[in-house]
C-alpha cells in the first residue's frame, strides 16, 4: 500500500521527466549534408533561396503561343502561325520570343518563352512545314507551369523541431540547399540488470532467461532514429555494480541512461536500494499498466531511466513516458505514432485508478477498421505486441471502454 501511495499519473511523470532533460542535458547542433539527415531533428528555420520553378515552363510537349492569337480556332477555322524556332529544358527563356502571329516549339519541361502566356499541345495542332495549324483556342495560362509554382522564394520548407522526411531533401535538393543545421543525437545508454539474464546465442542454462527487454528497447530507438545508443551489457543483481556501470557511462559522456530490470519491491530488486544511496528521485513508479514500476532518477548528474525486465512492460514505459518526455524536450514536430478510428470488437475493462495500454489487432470490414483487443495478461507477454497493430489508451479516470465504441488506435509504425 506504501508502494502504490508513490505512484504518480503518466502525465505527471512525462513532465517531471521533461523538466529533467531540460534542466540536465545541453544538446549540441551540428550541419551535415542533406543526403544524410533523413530522420533528424531539424534545429533552425529553412526558408526557400529561389522559386521553384526558377522559370514558368511548359507542361506539355508543343507550341508556345500568345493566347490572343489563338481566339476563336476550330477545326473548320483554324489558325496559323508561324514555327520560330524551339527551346528544350535547361535552354534560357530569353533565346526566343514568341511575336504576334508566331508560336515556338517547346518540349515538356523547357521554359516558356518571353511574349508566350500558353502552350497547345501537339494534339491540337497540325504541323504544315515552319507552320502549325491550331485547332483549339488556349487560355492564358494553358499548360504552364508558373514560376514559384511548385515553391515560392522565400517560403519555409522546414522548422525548428521537424523530423527530416524524404520530401524535404528532395524539396531542399531541388533549391540548390545542400546541408542543414540539425540537433545532434541524444547519447543513450542501456543496462540490463539481472543475475537470471544471458544473451541470445548463448546455452539456455537452468534458471536462466534470455535477455529480451533490452533488445525491445533498443530496437525502439534506433527506429526513432533521434538517438545514438550504446548496449552496456547486463550487470548484476548489486546497487554497486549497477552504480559502477552508470558512472562508466556518464564518463563516456552519455545524455540518458536506461536501465532495464531490477524496479520491483522485492529483496532481490535493486532499483529501491539504488534510489535510496546514490541518487534523487525524480519518480518512482507510475499508474499505469503495464510497466507500473518505471521509475526514473538523476545520478551522477544524469537522468536516469528505470524500465522493467518484462518486455512489454519495458516498451509501455519508452513509449507513454520517455519517449513523449523526450518529444516536448527537443520540440519535435509529427513525432507521436500514427492514429486511426476503429470501432471495437468488445469491451475493454479498466484498472481503477490506472492508464492501461490495451494492444489490438486491427481489421477492415465495410470499409471500417475494427480493433480485436489481445486480452491476455502479463508485462511479459509478447505476443500481444507480434500479433497487433497498435494500441488503444485507457486514460485512469475512465472504467472502460464499451463494445462498438469508436476510440484512437496508435499504430506501432
Amino acid at each position: 500500500m506504501e508502494v502504490a501511495k508513490m505512484f504518480i499519473s503518466v502525465e505527471e511523470a512525462r513532465d517531471r521527466l521533461f523538466k529533467v532533460l531540460r534542466e540536465s542535458i545541453v544538446l549540441g547542433i551540428e550541419t551535415i549534408h542533406v543526403m544524410n539527415s533523413l530522420g533528424r531533428v531539424v534545429s533552425e528555420y529553412i526558408k526557400a533561396p529561389v522559386s521553384r520553378p526558377r522559370n514558368s515552363l511548359s507542361a506539355v510537349d508543343g507550341y508556345a503561343v500568345r493566347s490572343l492569337d489563338t481566339v476563336g480556332a476550330s477545326y473548320y477555322t483554324p489558325v496559323e502561325l508561324i514555327v520560330r524556332g524551339a527551346l528544350r529544358p535547361g535552354d534560357d527563356p530569353d533565346k526566343l520570343c514568341v511575336e504576334h502571329g508566331s508560336a515556338i516549339r517547346v518540349h515538356t519541361g523547357a521554359p516558356l518563352p518571353c511574349g508566350a502566356d500558353a502552350v497547345v499541345m501537339d494534339e491540337d495542332v497540325e504541323l504544315r512545314g515552319e507552320t502549325i495549324l491550331v485547332y483549339r483556342p488556349a487560355a492564358p495560362g494553358l499548360n504552364v507551369i508558373y514560376r514559384g509554382e511548385d515553391i515560392s522564394e522565400g517560403s519555409i520548407i522546414t522548422e525548428p523541431g521537424a523530423v527530416v522526411q524524404p520530401a524535404h531533401i528532395a524539396a531542399l535538393a531541388s533549391l540548390g540547399v545542400s546541408t542543414l543545421r540539425v540537433y545532434r543525437k541524444i547519447r543513450v545508454s542501456i543496462i540490463a540488470i539481472g543475475d537470471e539474464l544471458i544473451e541470445p546465442g548463448s546455452p539456455l542454462e537452468p534458471g536462466k532467461e534470455y535477455n529480451s527487454s533490452t533488445y525491445i528497447v533498443y530496437a525502439q530507438l534506433f527506429k526513432d532514429g533521434i538517438f545514438h545508443v550504446s548496449y552496456t551489457g547486463i550487470v548484476p543483481d548489486n546497487a554497486e555494480s549497477i552504480i559502477s556501470a552508470i558512472k562508466s557511462e556518464v564518463a563516456r559522456g552519455t545524455d540518458i541512461i536506461i536501465t532495464l530490470g531490477g524496479t520491483g519491491v522485492s529483496e532481490a530488486d535493486k532499483i529501491a536500494e539504488l534510489l535510496k544511496k546514490a541518487s534523487l528521485t525524480v519518480f518512482r513508479g507510475v499508474k499505469m499498466r503495464p510497466g507500473r514500476m518505471t521509475s526514473a532518477s538523476i545520478i551522477y548528474g544524469r537522468p536516469v531511466i528505470h524500465l522493467s525486465g518484462f518486455p512489454v512492460a519495458a516498451w509501455a514505459g519508452y513509449e507513454l513516458i520517455l519517449r513523449p518526455a523526450i518529444a516536448k524536450w527537443i520540440g519535435i514536430k509529427g513525432f507521436e505514432r500514427p492514429v486511426v478510428y476503429a470501432y471495437l470488437s468488445r469491451r475493454v475493462p479498466n484498472t481503477s485508478g490506472y492508464t492501461s495500454i490495451i494492444r489490438v489487432a486491427l481489421q477492415v470490414r465495410n470499409g471500417e477498421y475494427y480493433a480485436e483487443p489481445y486480452m491476455l495478461r502479463g508485462s511479459g507477454v509478447i505476443s500481444s505486441l507480434l500479433r497487433t497493430n497498435g494500441y488503444i489508451i485507457v486514460p485512469e479516470n475512465v472504467e472502460g471502454f464499451e463494445e462498438g465504441e469508436r476510440v484512437p488506435v496508435h499504430l506501432y509504425t
